[in-house]
């Protein structure tokens, strides 16, 4: 299993049969992309930063097939599945469950290939300073992270995205801190940040020990270090 980090959310997991990749509204470089192999195209929602029409322009290079959430207007007649938040799909040697997001959208847990992984989306705990943002009521927004993850207290996580907005300023990092103290996943990919690669630091620093592994990277289109499983 390698895992590649595309940009902000957008994620890239090749495993032994097939390719997933999460929320990309960027160019994917060619040499990730294996020819022979299925490739899944997962997207939460369809936000600017989450999603772009340009995922279905590329079928000539590869086999995909697409998983989007149902805010998603169809925008292609091939291989397009279409899913809302609590619903269940088997799919490529896929168990495949979605969840409810604090924004728009849904969030993903997949188990294949004896991994369990899970993509928050836009799922997060929305902390804004209500100076900046005066609508937002803080205790709501806790209450509602909270109680969309309680729905998932029985899954086993593995591999958790989830994101680490500095956005936020000093709430960036609750959402990731609740998840681990959820969870305990095996690891926590931080996402949400476009290039602010110096917040997976800061987090790291904020959460102090855990044996959930952080992984840490530093730039766009980059695998990710195996730490989870050395020599793997």
């Amino acid at each position: 299993m390698k895992i590649f980090h595309l940009h902000h959310s957008g994620f890239l997991i090749q495993l032994a049969d097939k390719t997933l990749i999460f929320d990309c509204f960027t160019h994917i470089p060619t040499s990730l992309l294996r020819k022979g192999l299925p490739h899944y195209f997962f997207v939460s929602h369809g936000h600017g930063d989450h999603y772009t029409a340009d995922i279905f322009s590329t079928e000539r290079v590869y086999h995909p097939t697409y998983i989007l959430s149902d805010d998603i207007p169809k925008a292609s007649t091939h291989k397009t599945h279409t899913i809302g938040p609590y619903q269940h799909m088997s799919l490529g040697g896929m168990d495949i469950k979605t969840f409810g997001s604090t924004d728009q959208g849904i969030s993903f847990y997949i188990a294949t290939n004896s991994h369990r992984i899970f993509h928050a989306g836009d799922l997060n705990w929305w902390d804004w300073d209500t100076n900046e943002k005066p609508n937002i009521d803080p205790i709501q927004e806790e209450k509602d992270y909270k109680a969309e993850l309680e729905k998932m207290k029985n899954l086993p996580m593995e591999f958790a995205f989830v994101p680490v907005d500095p956005r936020l300023g000093d709430s960036f990092y609750k959402a990731g801190e609740y998840f681990i103290e959820t969870f305990h996943p095996k690891v926590l990919i931080p996402m949400h940040f476009r290039d602010d690669f110096e917040i997976i630091q800061r987090f790291k620093d904020k959460i102090g020990n855990t044996k959930t592994i952080i992984p840490e990277f530093k730039e766009r289109n980059v695998k990710i270090k195996n730490t989870w499983s050395p020599g793997v």
